[in-house]
């Protein structure tokens, strides 16, 4: 394998395709006719064709290397409309890329990245048709795999003179015998074969055609060129602005998706000991400043990813939520115990026909509940839940205690219920 082989990676086959769907074979603006070999290497190198005119003598002296390397063993004929099949892919695809339908595109293709579908789709704007395919093929080295060189000319809208080009792509067949366009990356082998049969001479002869048959169209029609010209720079603008407005989207569907895991919103929080603050939710993220245990701050968000959003120095800042404790705030417990009440009320009464509750309590030992309570961790409105004990289920009375809850066992865990809803079941 050669130097710029390894440099490149696996795949600069693959690459030079979204190259060629990236600029068409249009070179506009002053057209210069290129000798096979350079041609070749555009085709099949991927970036070397985005090389200077500077360095164009290196480039041939390269190129030249590359095809006296060339092995008997690659010589495959290239055949013209050999397989109907795989015409019909490709002037269904071209088909595709004439309407925009970036669905089709992605179907009749693997692993077309987002920028590639953002400019073919801008693209199709300035095409009325493709016309005049013709596909020339040589067989793939895998079995049941092609490489296709498409020739056509594209009809651009607002202009007579078509556009000559030829585009190279590798075609595999799938289990059920249909095909697809390959575009992501192949093998060591599979590639060397493709830089290899590039070379050969019936590859080079059609390249020559069409350049030359493209340099005729462009030099014959200077309204062509000049549209061409100016649909690169328009192609340039227009897929950096949709790529922009995408990148957009996404951060907003970001911020939509971080929103909903907030699990609390406003109210004070304390911290809990010495805690560094940090420009964003994450342990990486730039650290702003240090509080100190007990300093109170005010809570924007607590986020189900274990951060606290709070203000800081008046700007929005990230905390740890495990070195935080949450404030409640008089709304909080009068809405804690509204929904306390509510529940006693609504879920908790007895139908018609039950037997009545007492509320003559043991000082301890088990007995079954008069109506559904909550059973929480601590000895307090905003404590979480552990359970919900509901009419005519057990609970162990550890102890009452003088603030007007009582300690409990329920599903073995130790909790705490408000004396005062609770209730002993009577038979």
């Amino acid at each position: 394998m050669d130097k710029r082989r390894k440099e490149k990676g696996t795949a600069p086959f693959m690459e030079s395709l979204k190259e060629k769907k990236m600029n068409v074979i249009i070179i506009a603006a002053i057209v210069v006719i290129v000798i096979a070999v350079i041609i070749v290497a555009a085709v099949f190198l991927g970036k070397d064709a985005k090389e200077t005119a500077s360095d164009s003598d290196t480039q041939v002296s390269e190129t030249v290397s590359e095809t006296e390397s060339v092995t008997e063993s690659y010589v495959v004929p290239l055949e013209e409309e050999a397989y109907p099949e795989i015409h019909a892919l490709i002037e269904e695809y071209y088909q595709a890329l004439t309407d925009g339908d970036t669905e089709k595109i992605k179907q009749l293709s693997d692993e077309v990245d987002e920028e590639t579908i953002i400019y073919l789709q801008k693209r199709s704007g300035y095409i009325e048709a493709y016309q005049n395919l013709v596909c020339y093929t040589k067989n793939g080295l895998e079995e049941n795999s092609y490489v296709v060189y498409a020739s056509y000319e594209i009809k651009f809208k607002d202009m007579d003179t078509p556009v000559p080009g030829v585009s190279p792509y590798l075609v595999y067949t799938k289990e059920d015998g249909s095909l697809y366009i390959h575009e992501g990356e192949v093998d060591e082998n599979v590639n060397a074969y493709l830089e290899e049969i590039s070379a050969q001479d019936d590859v080079v002869d059609l390249m020559n055609r069409v350049q030359v048959e493209f340099n005729e169209a462009v030099v014959a029609d200077e309204n062509l060129n000049n549209y061409l010209a100016q649909m690169r720079e328009n192609l340039k603008v227009e897929v950096g602005e949709a790529l922009a407005e995408a990148e957009s989207a996404a951060a907003a569907a970001q911020e939509e998706a971080d929103a909903a895991t907030v699990t609390k919103a406003g109210g004070e929080v304390r911290a809990t000991d010495v805690v560094n603050v940090r420009a964003s939710d994450s342990e990486q993220a730039e650290r702003i400043g240090k509080v100190q245990t007990g300093e109170v701050l005010k809570l924007i968000e607590s986020r189900a990813n274990g951060w606290s959003k709070v203000e800081y120095d008046g700007k929005e800042a990230f905390i740890k939520s495990e070195f935080l404790e949450y404030l409640a705030d008089d709304t909080d417990e009068k809405q804690d115990e509204e929904q306390q009440q509510a529940d006693a009320q609504n879920e908790n009464t007895s139908s018609a026909g039950e037997a009545a509750a007492s509320t003559d309590l043991p000082a301890s030992g088990t007995i079954k509940v008069g109506d559904t309570v909550n059973v929480r961790e601590s000895a307090s409105e905003n404590a979480d839940k552990i359970g919900v004990c509901y009419n005519g289920d057990k609970l162990e009375i550890v102890m009452h205690q003088a603030d007007g809850w009582t300690k409990v066992k329920f599903d073995g865990k130790t909790g705490y219920v408000k004396t005062a809803v609770l209730k002993v079941w009577e038979d």
